[in-house]
C-alpha cells in the first residue's frame, strides 16, 4: 500500500484524500479480501461485520446518513460501527433496571438509533438526552485540553451551539413519551433531573472535566450490569478525556475497554 501513504503525504485537499481512499477501499482491497469496512476513520479488512446485516440497523443507519459530516472521508459505511457499540450497549442494558441517560446529544442521531432500534422494550424507562445545546460551558472548556486542536473550542461551539438545535431536537423526538430532552450546562444540569437507577450511560462532550463531573453525579447509580460508553475515549486528539476519565474510574477498581471505534467500553460489577 505505498501508493496510499505516497498519496495521503501529497498536500491533496481533503476531498481529494477522500475520493483516493474511497477509491481504494472499492477497486483495490476486495481484490485481495472478501470483506471490506471503510469509515469513521476505521478500517478493517475480512471482519463479519454482521451488525451490517441487520435490516432494522441498516434503515437506522440510511435515517441519518448525510445529518453531519462525522467521516472524515465520508467512507460509505460511516459511523456504523460506532453506532453498533451503542445499540449494543443499550440491549445489553435492557436486563437490569434504570433508566438510559445521553450526555451530550447534539443533533440526536446516535440516541435515534438506539431508539429506533430497541423501540417498545424501551416504553418502560425514561430516555433522559442532556445537553447545553450551546457548545461548551465556559468555566470547563480549557485549550490546554486540546494540544492537538488549537482552536478546537471555538470551532466546536459553532457547531454544537447553532442556533434553533435544542428546538429541533425537542420537535424530533416530540412523540416519544419516554424521552426527555433537557437544555443546560454540563454537569450541572444533571442535578434534580437523574433517576434513582441508570442502566445505560453515553457520555459525549468532548470536556475532561465535564465528562468526568458527570461521572462523579451519575457513576454510583449505574446499576450492577449497566453499560456506560465513552464517545472519544481512544482518539488521539482527545487524550486528556482518556486520562481523566482513566484516573476517576482506577480508584474504583475499573479499566476501560478501548474499542477501536474510538469509544471506551465499561460494564458496572
Amino acid at each position: 500500500m505505498e501508493t496510499v501513504r505516497t498519496s495521503v503525504e501529497s498536500g491533496d485537499s481533503p476531498e481529494s484524500r477522500a475520493a483516493f481512499f474511497n477509491r481504494v477501499v472499492a477497486d483495490v482491497l476486495p481484490r485481495d479480501h472478501k470483506a471490506v469496512f471503510w469509515g469513521d476513520r476505521l478500517l478493517t479488512l475480512d471482519k463479519s461485520a454482521g451488525f451490517l446485516a441487520r435490516p432494522d440497523f441498516t434503515a437506522a443507519l440510511e435515517s441519518i446518513r448525510g445529518s453531519h459530516a462525522y467521516d472524515q472521508y465520508d467512507g460509505p459505511g460511516t459511523i456504523a460501527w460506532r453506532l453498533h457499540t451503542l445499540v449494543w450497549a443499550a440491549e445489553q442494558a435492557l436486563a437490569v433496571p434504570g433508566d438510559f441517560i445521553e450526555c451530550g446529544v447534539f443533533k440526536g442521531d446516535m440516541s435515534w438509533v438506539i431508539l429506533r432500534l430497541l423501540g417498545e422494550r424501551l416504553t418502560d424507562r425514561v430516555f433522559r438526552l442532556f445537553d447545553s445545546f450551546e457548545g461548551f460551558a465556559p468555566d470547563l472548556a480549557r485549550p490546554e485540553d486540546y494540544p492537538d486542536n488549537p482552536g478546537f473550542i471555538e470551532l466546536a461551539n459553532g457547531v454544537y451551539g447553532r442556533a434553533g438545535l435544542f428546538e429541533a431536537v425537542s420537535a424530533r423526538f416530540a412523540d416519544l413519551p419516554n424521552v426527555r430532552v433537557v437544555k443546560g450546562f454540563l454537569p450541572e444540569s444533571l442535578d434534580g433531573n437523574t433517576p434513582g437507577q441508570i442502566a445505560f450511560l453515553h457520555i459525549d462532550l468532548n470536556s475532561p472535566q465535564a465528562e468526568v463531573g458527570c461521572l462523579e453525579r451519575l457513576f454510583d447509580r449505574v446499576s450492577p450490569g449497566g453499560t456506560i460508553v465513552f464517545d472519544d475515549y481512544g482518539w488521539r486528539a482527545f487524550r486528556a478525556q482518556k486520562e481523566a476519565e482513566d484516573s476517576f474510574l482506577s480508584t474504583r477498581g475499573y479499566s476501560v475497554l478501548e474499542l477501536p471505534t474510538g469509544q471506551g467500553l465499561v460494564v458496572k460489577r
